[in-house]
């Protein structure tokens, strides 16, 4: 049919000239994916580009052949596989196998079964839900700066130790990290030794010396800072002598200051000792150093020291 230019056409004309153009487009069809994933945050990608998280349907994919992954962070499955028109291509991420799997989809006739037989099960009623109990909320009375302050400022260090019986210095320190930095520890042993009978320790081969030393930085409520440096002793004796089997020495230094306590009693026999705004108590097991002030302070209070 041969059209001039200007000429006007009849109807049956422009239908034929309308049905010739439409022949010539090209009419491009989607089928959509789902990728099944049970690890979070799987990542799927069609042909290279990213299409969005899995257990999520990804619509509008050009029918045809296509490379499919599914993507964790350290793992990726992929395949070959073809979406056909207004069809939904399943595929499930077998990390464990090392593949991407279609998922078979059951039959219409399978399906139509299926919800035949959930029609026919009888209605479960389900029990009636019982009351939630209705839980008051206890309000939290304002804490008094007060004690919150004694509580954090009392007790600057508390150190514990022991000897096992393998000779081992075990050490266990409590400190409010909002107050201490810096702390170190190093022990040190030294000679050979052995037991009684009677389980006391004795130097076999000396000198027979035991020790540890500990150093820390505490902060005050008004940001001052002390240094302080704790050096334990003990000597073992060779034999039972009337001073006992064994001598401790503990020195401690404030900002470079320092004292010194010595100990041979065999029970334990508690030491304390003052310097500068602190107060140090000192047992065979045991370390504690606290803030004086504070202690005058609670006590002025009426209240106890192991309330805080």
């Amino acid at each position: 049919m041969i059209i001039f230019p200007g000429a006007l056409m009849s109807n049956a004309e422009e239908n034929a000239v309308q049905q010739v153009r439409e022949s010539e487009l090209t009419i491009v069809k989607y089928g959509s994916v789902s990728v099944k994933c049970l690890i979070p945050d799987a990542k799927v990608f069609i042909d290279d580009v990213y299409k969005g998280a899995a257990e999520n349907t990804i619509e509008s994919v050009i029918v045809g052949e296509h490379t499919i992954s599914c993507r964790t962070g350290s793992k990726t499955v992929s395949g070959t596989f073809t979406v056909k028109k207004n069809e939904t291509l399943r595929l499930e991420a077998r990390f464990d196998e090392g593949k991407l799997a279609t998922v078979a989809v059951p039959e219409k006739a399978e399906q139509n079964e299926v919800e035949k037989k959930k029609k026919a099960e009888p209605v479960r009623q389900e029990k009636p839900k019982k009351p939630v109990p209705v839980v008051e909320v206890k309000r939290e009375e304002p804490k008094d700066p007060r004690d919150e302050r004694r509580r954090l400022h009392l007790t600057t260090m508390q150190i514990y130790f022991e000897i096992t019986p393998s000779q081992e210095i075990h050490l266990d320190h409590k400190a409010n990290q909002a107050v201490i930095t810096k702390y170190t520890e190093n022990k040190t042993l030294a000679g050979r030794y052995y037991r009684t009978k009677h389980n006391v320790l004795l130097c076999d081969a000396g000198p027979c010396e035991m020790g540890w030393s500990s150093t820390f930085l505490y902060m005050d409520e008004s940001g001052k800072s002390d240094a302080f440096l704790l050096n334990w002793k003990e000597i073992v004796f060779n034999g039972i002598t009337p001073a006992g089997t064994s001598k401790r020495v503990l020195e401690w230094c404030l900002n470079g200051s320092c004292s010194k306590l010595e100990d041979s009693s065999a029970t334990d026999t508690e030491q304390q000792m003052d310097m500068g705004r602190y107060k140090l108590k000192w047992t065979k097991t045991s370390v504690i150093i606290r803030r004086a002030d504070v202690m005058t302070e609670i006590v002025a209070a009426g209240k106890s020291l192991s309330d805080y």
